[in-house]
């Protein structure tokens, strides 16, 4: 109750989430293999990274490089990120700088992990270059879902830090409704189907994700 209060008081309401689908809006859900809406090939061409194989789980995609790139790409990544932070008068988003660490403190583990023999037996260590999940049945559910994360977590960033963080940012003129939110990637309702794209530690991953969802929405 005290959650849906506080979505209430940012203007979400939480009650307006759709319950499960009627059998008058049944005809209207879609099935897709996300594998099938982006290639190998193309993730390759828009990541600007090779795509050394794919798992296709059906709603889910995940997309590996060759051995041992994601950490490769984490670690230059993050040193990027902290030279970038040590400039006189850097101005970092506490936000984007959350959102950026995830992706490279995964890349990080992961190679220590298979450095260190930690690793899962028959993996590379390597993470995802990209995870790409596709929902075409409770897209406005969920969507409502991260608009109201977004909302009150927005809410607490701005009172912590006396109104100048957010929390995840609106992407405006893609979809119906677009938003990034850290560890959740960019997420994209469009219809009543919902696309998520979470990026690992590539190079650019924010314009590239959005490069990416506008390549797909068109196949929905």
């Amino acid at each position: 109750q005290a959650v849906v209060e506080k979505a209430a008081s940012v203007g979400v309401d939480l009650n307006s989430i759709s319950s499960p689908v009627t059998s008058g809006t049944a005809s209207k859900i879609r099935t897709y293999k996300a594998c099938d809406l982006l290639s190998k090939t193309d993730a390759a061409a828009m990541l600007g990274e090779p795509i050394e194989r794919i798992e296709d789980q059906g709603a889910t995609c995940l997309y590996y490089g060759p051995a041992g790139l994601s950490g490769k790409l984490a670690q230059k990544g993050t040193a990027n990120l902290m030279q970038q932070l040590q400039q006189p008068g850097a101005r970092a988003n506490g936000n984007d700088v959350t959102d950026s660490l995830s992706k490279l403190i995964g890349g990080l583990a992961a190679q220590a992990g298979a450095a260190g023999g930690g690793a899962a037996p028959g993996s590379s260590g390597d993470v995802p270059l990209l995870t790409f999940v596709v929902d075409g049945e409770d897209g406005k559910p969920q969507m409502t879902a991260l608009t109201a994360t977004k909302a009150i977590f927005g809410g607490i960033g701005k009172t912590a830090s006396g109104g100048t963080q957010g929390f995840g940012a609106d992407i405006p003129g893609l979809g119906d409704r677009a938003v990034r939110l850290a560890n959740l990637g960019l997420n994209v309702l469009q219809g009543n189907t919902l696309i998520r794209l979470i990026p690992g530690p590539v190079p650019d991953a924010n314009a590239k994700t959005i490069a990416i969802a506008r390549a797909i929405l068109p196949k929905l």
